[in-house]
């Protein structure tokens, strides 16, 4: 069951393992029309008029479905779970390890405290039956069906998603049957007022968490557009349908405390809507915890461990945790650590969709279902750019708190990348190694008079490569002198050779740190073909495959004009 249910913790999900997009959507929706989306918009209407509740959803239901639909297409392009994609995505090997250990932190948490919700309201139902043992039976179901991964989760919210919308339904109506909407929509709010930002805060924050794990889901979609449908119907509806009846029901009531109007008003039927509330989202708190868990240990210890053991250790832990009913006291650190995830977002959205350096792994990984071996450790850019962002929505008094992490994060870190890219320049702003055509390169080589070096990880190469290229690993980029030093002699003895450079495109900078160390260890004619291998295969000229060929004999220099 080990391996079966292992859901490609590590690896890319392949196409014979995507879903229809109502299975995917289906359990987006219940995350979306969460009991703490009730909460929310009874909030809001315990603060707010009904027009001004509903500009406040609207202005955070598009904030955040930009995000998810941008993470979204992320997640089914490359078919990685959050903490994977951010290896190469902005973050690096050691800095996924920490995006993973968020997740697993922040969701295991989660899982807890709901957990020990869903056990307070059937003890209220039950009255004989202690605490502890609802906590102990709802944590061992809720472990149960996500040991068993995605395809049971699906079925789950097949059920529990039509139960709840039925059940909440109904009492919503039989609580709202004595007052007339017209009212209801009128009626000013009956507490303290809340400014529009700060409830469109409460609508982005609530769902940050949710939005910053969608690759683990949408990595099992089919295509962009059923993310696009998914995200557009799954997070309107929810946060309007669940929304603006909360705030009915604030207006209707005069409190904000909604678990008490739903179980008070309808007892049984209140309760299990409680119950079906909280099953439909927990099984996904502990799910993302899992991948983000198995990527933290595999990054810092080398090691595999299985998702279905990491699950059941989160599980027993959370459950164990509600059971002895210390869940809540984590409710705080929980919250102050939320402050952490909006960042996470920007960055791997810059990094995917404007920067796009990352792209090249991404090509190869998704040609060969292998995972890249080689990438950095530490992204510094990242870090400080998380850093920042984390500052920003914490202190910031202005904007909305969430959106003003994302968005300082997002231009911090194209920024801080642009820049140390333009450190790598001369002071002209040119490129540090000469360039070179592909027609002017194309003639070269068929004269046999340059030394083609190309310089992605060993296996790129192997996989396609410039006919005759020799390879010098220039990734990680921290470790391409090391690397140009080691296979510089072996690959090119003669320093007056004519060498051409190239990698996977414009955007990738590995020919620019290995030329550059050529350079400077004394080869005396070094270019660069900045547009790559894409430019040449685009050309239709021929590639390569396979390792490295014995040391060609030093052609004769060339001088090539620019």
């Amino acid at each position: 069951m080990t391996d079966r249910h292992d859901d490609y913790s590590l690896t890319r999900v392949p196409e014979a393992a995507r879903r229809s997009w109502p299975s995917v959507a289906i359990q987006r929706f219940g995350q979306v029309s969460s009991f703490q989306q009730f909460i929310v918009g009874a909030l809001l209407g315990y603060g707010m008029p009904f027009g001004q509740a509903v500009l406040a959803i609207t202005i955070g239901s598009v904030l955040l479905e930009a995000i998810t639909v941008l993470l979204g297409i992320a997640g089914v392009r490359e078919g990685l779970s959050t903490s994977v994609l951010a290896r190469w995505a902005g973050f690096g090997r050691k800095g996924s390890a920490l995006v993973g250990l968020l997740v697993a932190v922040s969701l295991a948490g989660w899982f807890g405290v709901q957990n020990g919700v869903f056990a307070h309201g059937m003890h209220a139902l039950g009255g004989g039956v202690p605490e502890w043992v609802w906590a102990v039976l709802g944590g061992v179901v809720i472990t149960a069906i996500t040991v068993y991964g995605f395809r049971l989760m699906a079925w789950t919210a097949y059920l529990t998603v039509p139960a709840f919308l039925v059940l909440a339904g109904y009492s919503v109506i039989d609580t709202l049957s004595s007052h007339a909407l017209g009212d209801l929509v009128s009626t000013p709010p009956p507490g303290p007022p809340l400014s529009l930002g700060a409830a469109t805060t409460l609508v982005s924050g609530a769902f940050i968490l949710g939005a910053l794990m969608t690759p683990d889901m949408t990595r099992f979609n089919r295509t962009t557009g059923d993310v696009v449908k998914q995200t557009l119907i799954s997070v309107t509806l929810g946060e309007y349908l669940i929304g603006l009846i909360g705030v009915l029901l604030a207006h209707a009531t005069a409190t904000s405390d909604i678990v008490g109007i739903i179980t008070s008003s309808s007892g049984v039927l209140g309760t299990l809507v409680l119950a079906t509330a909280i099953l439909k989202i927990n099984d996904w708190n502990l799910y993302s915890s899992s991948l983000g868990l198995v990527n933290a240990v595999d990054v810092l210890f080398g090691r595999k461990v299985s998702r279905v053991r990491v699950v059941l250790l989160l599980g027993a832990l959370g459950t164990a945790a509600s059971a002895l009913g210390i869940a809540d006291d984590f409710e705080g650190f929980l919250t102050t650590v939320g402050v952490l995830t909006p960042p996470v977002a920007g960055v791997l959205i810059a990094e995917y969709f404007v920067l796009r350096t990352c792209r090249p792994a991404f090509d190869a990984l998704r040609a060969g279902r292998a995972v890249p071996g080689r990438q950095p450790d530490w992204a510094s850019a990242a870090l400080v750019s998380w850093g920042l962002g984390s500052a920003c929505g914490h202190f910031l008094d202005f904007g909305i708190p969430t959106i003003n992490s994302v968005v300082v994060a997002f231009a911090s870190y194209l920024a801080a990348s642009l820049l140390l890219r333009a450190r790598r320049r001369t002071p002209e702003g040119t490129d540090m190694v000469p360039l070179i055509g592909r027609e002017e390169l194309k003639r070269a080589m068929d004269e046999g008079t340059v030394v083609v070096v190309d310089t992605m990880p060993v296996d790129y190469y192997a996989r396609e490569h410039l006919p005759g290229a020799r390879n010098i690993p220039g990734f990680p980029y921290e470790r391409a002198a090391e690397f140009t030093d080691e296979h510089a002699p072996a690959v090119v003895p003669d320093k007056a050779a004519t060498i051409v450079v190239y990698c996977a495109n414009t955007p990738c900078r590995n020919s620019e740190f290995v030329g550059a160390r050529l350079i400077e260890l004394g080869y005396t004619d070094v270019r660069k073909y900045r547009e790559g291998i894409e430019d040449w295969v685009a050309a239709g000229h021929a590639t390569e495959s396979g390792h490295q060929h014995p040391a060609p004999p030093a052609p004769v220099p060339v001088n090539h004009t620019e």
